[in-house]
């Protein structure tokens, strides 16, 4: 258990710290990705799948202002995936659990960001002196040694001691409570779909038909969602490819 709490704790830290050259943004943060990730960590990628896949349902209409979220979609993919897969959690069990980590995580978020803005004064200084490698470690080293502490070493501790401990207080809970708590996790998803069609459609209604032919692909037809992914990507080139003409006329 020392060794796959170790490995779950430096893929936690590696995507919240510098290291990951943005990459956490298009891929490795979402909680869909760490679930898988964390699934092949611990033996169950599958399992470690559904888990992301549901957390990342909730939070698929959150937008990133100021790297401030409503809750730390990071830690709660990585965490929910490992407390669900290392308990025996259903999907929308682990996501009953991880929705109040994920909104405590986000004020150590704030916190890291507060102190970071005592840096910049610094950055500021070092542009003044055409200093570029004082700027570059103002950037890199504080947010990898506080991505250590949080959420490095949180990780490490919760996965290494969390998971007895969440069996423990399952076990003692009424059947009724946990058949709520599922019941709630398979609600949630809809939030998130909620606030993405509101994005969606809050400046144009021109992408709101691509969003239910996809539900009718999935829910009428009974496509796999790999197979609807698919055929979204597919249609998003076919509809947003810039022409060579247009390209031509913007250079």
């Amino acid at each position: 258990m020392f060794i796959k709490a170790l490995l779950v704790a430096l893929y936690a830290f590696w995507i919240e710290s510098p290291l990951t050259f943005n990459t956490r943004f298009f891929a490795f943060g979402r909680p869909l990705v760490s679930g898988f990730i964390i699934g092949l960590i611990l033996g169950d990628p599958v399992k470690g799948t559904m888990i992301g896949a549901t957390i990342n349902a909730v939070y698929i209409g959150v937008i990133v202002v100021g790297d401030q979220t409503p809750a730390d979609t990071r830690i709660a993919g990585v965490l929910g995936s490992a407390l669900g897969i290392l308990a025996d959690m259903t999907p929308e069990m682990a996501l009953a659990v991880i929705i109040p980590i994920a909104l405590v995580g986000v004020s150590f978020r704030t916190l890291r960001q507060s102190l970071f803005s005592v840096l910049a004064h610094r950055a500021d200084k070092y542009a003044q002196e055409d200093n570029p490698r004082g700027i570059a470690l103002v950037n890199v080293i504080p947010p990898t040694v506080f991505a250590i502490i949080y959420p490095g070493l949180a990780t490490f501790l919760a996965v290494y001691y969390g998971p007895e401990a969440v069996q423990s207080v399952l076990g003692f809970l009424p059947k009724q409570l946990i058949a709520g708590l599922q019941a709630t996790g398979k609600l949630l998803p809809s939030v998130g779909y909620a606030m993405l069609l509101h994005y969606m459609t809050a400046t144009s209604l021109a992408m709101l038909p691509m969003f239910f032919i996809g539900f009718i692909l999935a829910a009428f037809l009974g496509l796999d969602i790999l197979a609807v992914v698919g055929m979204g990507i597919c249609a998003a080139f076919m509809i947003y490819k810039p022409k060579a003409k247009e390209v031509a006329s913007l250079e």
